[in-house]
């Protein structure tokens, strides 16, 4: 095989299989949550004919096979051409949220009776293994933002109901200027669940119900 057509084919199979390799990572969140319908649309069209296409490609390379007819050498470009074709879709076709970023969600931004903070809660990435939870506060005087990892079972969370208000957290002052007490409502998952919530700290411990 003439070696400026090798290097060609080589470097298709490797720009051909990165695009694959990121498109799965992307689809997955780096393995954090299951493929959905449109990705395994795209995976199905795109991912497994460039899996076929790189399988075929490092076997004839491997086994040193050569064109030595006009329609061989067409088709070894044919396969060039459809897989450098197919690599801009794969990687076009990929969400970096959830994985490389933060994928957030949050109810509705809410002020404390005492009017120092708006408030609200952020689900991060939401139906993954890396999902989590935490308090959005922001001082309406200063305007200091802080959050405050929320221990919720957020991997346990199979459904959340979104409208166009949501309010899945009340947040109630104390005699402690620092502290207040955080409730969950009936429209969160974990309904009923109480934290003190230390401003100062920066820290939310949970408290038993009696």
């Amino acid at each position: 095989m003439r070696l400026w057509l090798k290097l060609i084919w080589i470097i298709t199979i490797l720009v051909n299989l990165s695009g694959v390799i990121w498109f799965v990572l992307g689809s997955t969140a780096n393995f954090q949550r299951g493929i959905d319908l449109i990705s395994t649309v795209i995976l199905l069209y795109l991912g497994i004919p460039s899996i076929l296409l790189i399988v075929v490609s490092s076997f004839l390379l491997l086994k040193k096979w050569s064109p030595s007819r006009w329609w061989e050498f067409i088709g070894v470009l044919i396969i060039i051409i459809a897989m450098l074709l197919m690599t801009p879709h794969l990687y076009k076709n990929v969400e970096t949220n959830g994985w490389l970023t933060e994928k957030i969600r949050t109810d509705s931004i809410q002020q404390t009776p005492d009017g120092r903070f708006e408030y609200c809660m952020e689900l991060i990435n939401l139906f993954q293994k890396n999902s989590s939870a935490r308090l959005y506060l922001k001082n309406t005087q200063t305007l200091e933002e802080i959050r405050i990892h929320l221990e919720f079972p957020t991997k346990e969370i199979t459904g959340v109901s979104w409208g166009d208000v949501n309010y899945f957290v009340k947040l109630e002052p104390t005699t402690n200027s620092n502290i207040y007490i955080l409730n969950t409502t009936e429209e969160f998952p974990f309904p009923n669940e109480k934290y003190e919530i230390n401003i100062l700290e920066k820290t939310a411990v949970k408290i038993n119900n009696q």
